[in-house]
């Protein structure tokens, strides 16, 4: 079992919100998973003293609390502040805690639109798709206008992020605003597929005819999307989601919920399996 771990302190009965994160944790190992997983997202706000309080009170660890109050007095780098907390709960191996250290000598090269850039990126992968989207507004109220590349992966961004609240009208304008900026053939394709997606067939064929210059794009849109349904087709998903249906017709409801609950069980094996790695 590689991925047993020694608990440190207790679990806490009031969550500590970790703004950098956008999520709250319950224990120092939560603390120092999010630190080894993205340790890009770790600015100087993280080092506060609500948080040493709360490890020391919620989490019981009065000795860690100690080793890390001092330093606000010293004015310490955030660097050491982080490395008391990996040190004493003894999280990381020697690999991942260079790619912590290293993470950390670049982000202080980083200026505050950077660093609030890898935030919202972070929230992103995360799938914290409203949060991430807020940043992102805030980045853009900040930046120059003559600060194109980061406004392209910052449009782009917001773009998949809408798409992914299913809000395809307000993604493709996001998308289109990349693509005209970078000139990207795959922007290109994603904000068109963006389009489709939320006009009816008429209304998207009619924009297809009236922006001439798109037509050889959304002719390999629709091969794209050809290949993936007919990947999809002969899945394992479809084969079972068809089992399901013919159970349904069938009026064979032990064997209809009986699929159902397999489908739960492998999902939650996998969730299990991806958290585990």
């Amino acid at each position: 079992m590689t991925n047993l771990r020694l608990c440190v302190g207790r679990r806490a009965e009031t969550p500590y919100y970790l703004n950098c994160a956008c999520t709250y944790i319950s224990s120092v190992e939560e603390l120092c998973y999010l630190i080894a997983l993205n340790p890009f997202m770790i600015t100087q706000e993280f080092m506060q003293r609500e948080l040493v309080d709360w490890i020391d009170y919620e989490c019981e660890l009065p000795e860690l609390a100690s080793l890390l109050r001092p330093l606000f007095e010293r004015g310490s780098r955030l660097g050491e502040f982080i490395n008391i907390i990996l040190d004493y709960v003894n999280y990381c191996d020697e690999d991942e805690r260079k790619i912590v250290d290293e993470t950390l000598r670049s982000n202080s090269g980083l200026n505050q639109l950077e660093r609030k850039k890898r935030q919202a990126d972070y929230l992103l992968k995360n799938e914290k798709l409203e949060a991430a989207i807020e940043e992102y507004e805030v980045l853009l109220g900040l930046l120059p206008d003559v600060d194109s590349e980061l406004k392209i992966d910052i449009y782009h961004n917001m773009g998949y992020a809408y798409a992914r609240l299913f809000m395809f009208d307000v993604a493709a304008k996001f998308l289109r605003r990349s693509y005209e900026m970078s000139k990207d053939p795959e922007v290109r394709l994603q904000f068109l597929l963006a389009m489709r997606m939320y006009l009816s067939d008429a209304k998207y064929l009619n924009f297809i005819a009236e922006h001439y210059e798109l037509k050889e794009a959304s002719l390999e849109l629709e091969k794209r999307m050809d290949s993936i349904l007919g990947q999809f087709e002969g899945s394992q998903e479809n084969l079972r989601l068809n089992a399901l249906n013919i159970y349904k017709d069938e009026g064979n409801v032990a064997s209809y919920y009986e699929e159902i609950d397999r489908v739960i069980a492998d999902m939650k094996n996998e969730y299990l399996n991806q958290v585990a790695q």
